[in-house]
């Protein structure tokens, strides 16, 4: 899985990165749209059948829809070369929270609870690529799904966190519970950290601004809020 991972690092960093043609041919075609339109249920269904069969090797379907084969839909080969060095940085460790969440020392086996909720979880965390796409394509307003993205974020935190309390109240040791919020980790805070830096170097940008993502700004605090309002729900 890691050498699988690996070749498309590779991939970026000595073909693409100087062969911006060739990434331009390659997001140009109409799988790759596809693909990006179906990450939630590829990424989701891949840590759900890692999950539920406790079969790691179940990552090598998702690796190369994760790393978008390679050619990211963006230019980054105009970037600063330290900009470019953290925003590849903070994506990569985005980028591995599916692939922690496949790996069955990450997971509490044959749960098909637990199994259900951290599929949805990623689902939810990568239905972003979904709404991006939809947006670009001007079938939808990604900015007035923002509450509606929030929301339903809020029941999957609550189930994910909830099927965790079962298997501690079944008897599950705390050890095993632990890691499985390493995968969870990456995948947001990666993510969260990418886009701080983001607005960092675009110079914070605000309303009016043809740079300013309200969605994506605010994104931040809602998920962290959700987060933390599902926790205390169900610990508290």
């Amino acid at each position: 899985m890691l050498l699988f991972a690996l070749a498309h690092v590779i991939f970026t960093n000595k073909v693409i990165l100087h062969n911006q043609e060739l990434r331009k041919r390659i997001n140009s075609q109409p799988w790759f749209g596809v693909q990006l339109l179906l990450h939630p249920v590829i990424v989701g269904g891949t840590v759900y059948l890692a999950n539920i069969t406790g079969n790691e090797w179940w990552a090598l379907v998702g690796i190369p829809f994760v790393f978008n084969f390679g050619a990211e839909p963006m230019d980054l080969s105009k970037l600063p070369p330290l900009v470019f060095i953290i925003c590849q940085t903070f994506g990569y460790i985005h980028h591995a929270g599916p692939l922690l969440a496949c790996m069955t020392c990450f997971s509490i086996q044959n749960d098909t609870q637990f199994a259900l909720a951290n599929a949805l979880l990623y689902a939810h965390a990568w239905s972003l690529h979904t709404l991006g796409s939809l947006d670009y394509k001007k079938v939808l307003n990604k900015q007035k799904m923002f509450y509606p993205y929030i929301i339903q974020g809020m029941f999957v935190a609550y189930f994910w966190l909830s099927s965790i309390k079962q298997g501690l109240d079944d008897g599950v040791r705390f050890a095993t519970i632990l890691p499985l919020l390493v995968g969870p980790m990456f995948q947001f805070i990666g993510r969260w950290c990418l886009y701080w830096y983001i607005r960092h170097f675009l110079g914070y940008p605000q309303a009016g601004d043809e740079h300013h993502d309200a969605f994506e700004t605010n994104k931040q605090l809602g998920e962290i809020i959700t987060f933390s309002v599902a926790a205390a729900v169900v610990f508290v």
